[in-house]
């Protein structure tokens, strides 16, 4: 994860970093969230389900077949509906959320750390914000995503910014930075998905331990979701036996409107903006 698809110029748009323009001819390749290999299984569940109902002339009992159809039917239709949401054809709105957390980062200079980059989308969006600042990406490109750290590359080629973004290969859960060595960091969606820490929030204290005093912090995650967190107050004590004060916590749904199905709790319900300082 490696919703999130938000204001300063687009992604896709000219930079006016010292790499100069993008190509006016090859757009970033960001993709979604949204992972299309769920996608296409639920979808075969849904014909697979519906396929076997029609067996009823057999026997009634095929007629069972009807209920998972539905409920996989549903799950496809929302998976579908917020592949499209979140793409530039149904509003960008993972790239809005993209730069609305470049904003709130601000135009600092410095060096600043996007823990799950994915295809590196946010990391260019903060370098796009901000011109004199250098951004640092990682993300650990599993096979559970569909993302790659050549495609990293290669966006940040085609938006202009290649000189000023990098992307490495690391484990939120294990970051390879010294203690207190970056100016700011960002992540989006990402703390849930680290499956190699025993506590999620592990990981929101992994990315503080490395903001150096003075720092800002911005993070947009399922922080309010008791599937992946205890609770919202573990989190906070975790921000505060970092060293760090919370100067923001809010629904992204209340900063930023969300159309039906983002807005869905097994969507982006429950994300929250949390940022911060480290004094």
């Amino acid at each position: 994860m490696n919703m999130t698809n938000g204001p300063s110029p687009s992604a896709s748009g000219a930079s006016g970093s010292r790499g100069g323009s993008a190509s006016k001819t090859e757009r970033p390749r960001y993709g979604t969230w949204v992972r299309m290999r769920r996608v296409r299984l639920v979808a075969l569940a849904t014909v697979a389900c519906f396929a076997g109902s029609a067996l009823t002339f057999v026997s009634p009992w095929f007629r069972l077949f009807l209920l998972p159809g539905v409920l996989f039917g549903y799950i496809t239709l929302i998976l579908l509906l917020s592949v499209y949401r979140l793409g530039r054809c149904g509003g960008d709105y993972q790239q809005r959320i993209h730069r609305f957390i470049a904003e709130e980062a601000g135009p600092r200079p410095g060096e600043v750390l996007d823990v799950g980059c994915g295809s590196g989308s946010l990391a260019i969006a903060v370098a796009q914000a901000a011109p004199e600042c250098t951004v640092v990406g990682v993300d650990l490109w599993d096979e559970n995503w569909e993302y790659s750290q050549e495609q990293c590359r290669e966006n940040a080629r085609r938006s202009g910014v290649a000189d000023r973004v990098t992307f490495q290969q690391q484990s939120a859960a294990a970051l390879a930075f010294s203690d207190a060595s970056i100016d700011t960091v960002v992540s989006c969606m990402t703390f849930h998905e680290v499956r190699d820490a025993p506590d999620r929030a592990d990981a929101v204290a992994q990315a503080l331990r490395v903001l150096r005093p003075g720092g800002r912090f911005v993070f947009v995650d399922v922080f309010t979701d008791s599937a992946y967190y205890s609770s919202p107050e573990h989190v906070r004590e975790v921000v505060a036996r970092a060293g760090c004060s919370i100067t923001q916590e809010s629904s992204l749904r209340e900063l930023l409107p969300l159309p039906y199905p983002l807005r869905h709790s097994k969507v982006l319900g429950h994300a929250t903006v949390l940022a911060g300082r480290c004094p």
